[in-house]
């Protein structure tokens, strides 16, 4: 026994890499199967408008930031468009971003505490979810970190990946401002010093990608039309019903109370809890003076605390991409604690409910997840840019239809007023609306109208697409009441077919998808 443990603790470097390499090809096995045509048809959908030419937040929706619309349409050039590189690098900048964390606590701590981050973070977050900005910002604030904790600290590159991170996701740009002021008012308070040179370098690193992305967005007169963008979070508020008080307050009491009550079934929010709470006593503690804390721990754990912000609406990858940074503070006390047994217990309290996590939820506690069907599937899609994805049945007739009608009809749009963005990305046809998908109820006009208004058209884009039926030129997909905006709708006329499709694998709760195309197409 002493000597198995003897060789596991020697090649501890080589097992932590083994173990975030299984659950690398883990995660891609069960991505492949995942279809979320909404969120992974949006993100789709803007990298290839951009590499169509489009301008963005004119001509693309883009709700986040540009850099991950940028990224995903350098992959998506390099791999002929296949959407599944964007799951699938996604899954990586993840996967980085857990290995950079890893090797940023061994700089604090030792090589246990480095393999026990990346066994607490996988075991409750083992899959990431959708190719979404979080996990590429989580990616970049882990550079950051892991510069942090070098002896020979690049200054100018920590702020530069700090910066790349609010450009892939823009809203982290309050908690990280807000971080670093309050890190630099505590740091003087206690020490009365400022290092110019440091900061400069800093500053200068933080800076530069911002200048860049203004001097883009005026270059190209579109710095309006972004700026119109950040009145986003106000009108989600309004679509939710809430505020951001009444968040906070909502977040708090859950992750003080709640989440320890449904640790059943909801085990990976105990580890945030403790994360939060933990990190807010010593914070405290420090500020009275009754522990000592180095600058960079310092900044750790005021930044992880603060990406709170990310996760008011609370939901599991978010808090796994955000909130999670606060273990690489927590774990750095813990080994600082003398008391070997109550240091034990703790490392206990933080690795147990981990454990129990991946044995009753191996897929990281995703309702989605847990829909996948893993069995076979005898329909083949034929589109090229959906290889290797495996996904439900109905889905596939869809694609195929769709792609078949396409290839048949020679028109200049195709129209998507459904809740799935992946439809249109079937085909190369254009679009009228700016929004690649369509929800036409009363509480998200505010932000239907913000978005689509920035055409500058006189008509509106019903009236448009109006215009484009009665010259046969646009395809038509359908579902619900989307054929209604406000008091207009749409006019099929007489040179239209249908053809409906269920969408729904369900039998008994049928989700009917019409598409609409001319009479000239030849099906």
């Amino acid at each position: 026994m002493n000597s198995f443990r003897s060789i596991f603790f020697k090649n501890l470097s080589l097992i932590n890499l083994l173990t975030v390499l299984i659950f690398f090809i883990y995660s891609i096995i069960i991505i492949r199967y995942q279809y979320d045509g909404h969120h992974i048809g949006l993100i789709y959908s803007n990298s290839i408008d951009l590499l169509n030419g489009k301008l963005p937040y004119k001509e693309i929706f883009i709700q986040y930031g540009i850099l991950t619309t940028i990224i995903n349409s350098i992959i998506l050039s390099i791999f002929d468009t296949k959407i599944f590189f964007i799951s699938f690098f996604n899954t990586i900048f993840y996967f980085l971003g857990v290995l950079f964390i890893s090797k940023t606590v061994n700089n604090f701590t030792n090589l246990k505490f480095s393999f026990l981050a990346t066994v607490i973070i996988l075991f409750n977050h083992p899959i990431p979810w959708l190719p979404w900005p979080n996990y590429i910002a989580f990616f970049f604030i882990s550079m950051s970190f892991y510069l942090i904790s070098l002896n020979n600290k690049n200054y100018f590159l920590i702020g530069f990946f700090l910066s790349l991170s609010i450009l892939t996701r823009q809203d982290l740009f309050i908690p990280i401002i807000v971080s670093i002021l309050i890190f630099s008012l505590i740091h003087f308070f206690f020490t009365r010093r400022i290092d110019i040179k440091n900061n400069f370098n800093f500053i200068y690193g933080f800076i530069i990608p911002k200048f860049i992305f203004l001097i883009y967005l005026f270059s190209q007169n579109i710095f309006d039309y972004w700026f119109n963008y950040l009145s986003l979070p106000k009108i989600y508020l309004d679509i939710y019903e809430t505020s951001v008080y009444k968040l906070i307050f909502d977040y708090i009491i859950f992750f003080t109370s709640e989440s320890f009550f449904s640790f059943i079934i909801f085990p990976q929010y105990f580890l945030i809890s403790i994360i939060l709470i933990f990190n807010s006593i010593f914070l405290f503690l420090f500020l009275f003076k009754k522990i000592k804390l180095k600058n960079k721990i310092l900044f750790i754990l005021i930044i992880g605390n603060l990406f709170s912000a990310l996760s008011l609406k609370i939901e599991l990858f978010r808090l796994y991409t955000s909130v999670i940074f606060g273990l690489i503070s927590l774990l750095y006390i813990i080994h600082k604690i003398k008391d070997k047994d109550f240091r034990k217990k703790l490392i206990m309290l933080l690795l147990l409910p981990s454990l129990f996590s991946i044995c009753f939820y191996p897929l990281g506690n995703n309702h989605l997840f847990n829909k996948l069907n893993f069995s076979s599937n005898n329909l083949k899609i034929i589109n090229n840019k959906f290889d290797y994805n495996i996904w439900p049945e109905q889905k596939i007739k869809i694609i195929n239809t769709i792609t078949d009608i396409s290839t048949k009809c020679d028109v200049k749009f195709l129209e998507n007023l459904t809740w799935d963005t992946l439809y249109s990305t079937i085909s190369d046809y254009d679009r009228i609306k700016v929004m690649p998908y369509a929800q036409f109820i009363n509480k998200n006009f505010k932000q239907l109208d913000l978005v689509e208004r920035t055409n500058n058209s006189e008509l509106s884009f019903i009236q448009l697409i109006n215009n484009e039926i009665v010259n046969s030129n646009i395809i038509l997909l359908v579902t619900e009441n989307n054929h209604i905006y406000k008091n207009e709708e749409l006019i099929i006329t007489s040179n239209y077919k249908m053809i409906e499709i269920d969408q729904n694998n369900i039998i008994g709760k049928p989700e009917i998808l019409r598409i609409y195309f001319p009479e000239k197409c030849t099906i």
